[in-house]
């Protein structure tokens, strides 16, 4: 068995999909309000990976930057990011 096989079969035994749809919600309810670069960008990382059919990196750039405080939002749309990694630099 291979660990992909194994992540998917313990996720679909013990993990609800409810569970999944919520954090799929948090992350497109994700604004960076009062917290850190940090703290925002690690969030919007950690939630990424409950939507896995985000695959392009322009998709994934837009919501990053679209959770943004305005100032910051405005600065990073000023240098046109192709890449997630871009825009969170």
């Amino acid at each position: 068995m291979t660990w992909s096989e194994f992540k998917r079969i313990f996720r679909k035994k013990y993990i609800s999909e409810r569970y999944y749809d919520d954090k799929e919600k948090e992350f497109y309810e994700l604004k960076m309000g009062s917290m850190t670069n940090e703290e925002y960008t690690r969030k919007f990382l950690e939630l990424l990976r409950y939507v896995p059919y985000l695959k392009e990196e322009k998709t994934k750039t837009h919501r990053f930057i679209s959770g943004l405080l305005v100032a910051f939002k405005d600065r990073i749309e000023f240098d046109e990011p192709t890449s997630l990694e871009e825009a969170i630099q």
